[in-house]
């Protein structure tokens, strides 16, 4: 059982579907685990023993949005046991998206362009289609206990490993530019954003280190190029 991929659950009542939600948690946990194990062995050292500190802190950020009844969905005021189902239903939804985000360091898509599905394994995605020197985007995130959402579409202009966005004089009634740095670090691609709270709620902001972990499909590339060159973010 290896600590990086297991949360202390603590003692006391349960409710009679404890032991399903547990066994979702403990799948969910597993194959963290696998993943954990197989990037431990890919990685540098110096690498790996960084990665370790980001792990311990999304372990924390994890378990404390499971045991907030906003993201467990307990009906109850105050924090949610971590022997609750409800704490292990939550946390095992929380799971899989860093299980890919780990998986994604390691991956190797066989392409040099940016196309594709990102995520920084805490609420954060980004759609990208790389061509022809831009990257067409669209961000969608949500953050924290409290749910705050945003979400930004738009085309930045992109040098091998550094990109930029600004949304000066797409609409004439906003007077702060927005700007978004997208900068390429081996796997990880790290956003930086400028005044970003028109697009987003209190927390939610967009800076993070994002790993592709899916490609796109023609059809959501297509998507992704319209809504970023009319700077409108598409209806579902």
């Amino acid at each position: 059982m290896m600590v990086l991929g297991v949360a202390l659950v603590g003692t006391g009542q349960t409710q009679e579907n404890a032991q399903e939600a547990k066994a979702v948690f403990n799948k969910a946990n597993h194959e963290l685990n696998e993943a954990w194990a197989a990037v431990k062995k890919a990685l540098p050292e110096a690498d790996f023993s960084t990665l370790k500190e980001d792990q311990y802190k999304w372990l924390a950020y994890r378990d404390h949005l499971a045991t907030t009844p906003q993201f467990s969905g307990a009906k109850v005021e105050g924090e949610v046991p971590m022997d609750s189902p409800y704490y292990f239903k939550a946390a095992a939804d929380f799971t899989p998206q860093r299980t890919q985000w780990l998986l994604g360091l390691i991956r190797d898509w066989k392409d040099d362009t940016l196309t594709g599905l990102w995520s920084d394994s805490i609420g954060g995605t980004i759609e990208i289609v790389e061509k022809d020197g831009y990257l067409y985007f669209s961000i969608e995130c949500v953050r924290g206990p409290t749910s705050h959402n945003g979400q930004i579409v738009g085309t930045a202009v992109w040098n091998q490993t550094i990109g930029w966005f600004s949304d000066k004089g797409r609409d004439k009634e906003k007077t702060d530019e927005t700007n978004l740095s997208f900068i390429l670090r081996g796997k990880k691609l790290e956003i930086v954003g400028a005044n970003t709270g028109y697009y987003h709620g209190a927390r939610a902001y967009f800076d993070g280190e994002y790993v592709r972990v899916q490609p796109l499909n023609v059809k959501a590339q297509t998507k992704v190029v319209k809504a970023a060159k009319s700077g409108e973010v598409p209806e579902e």
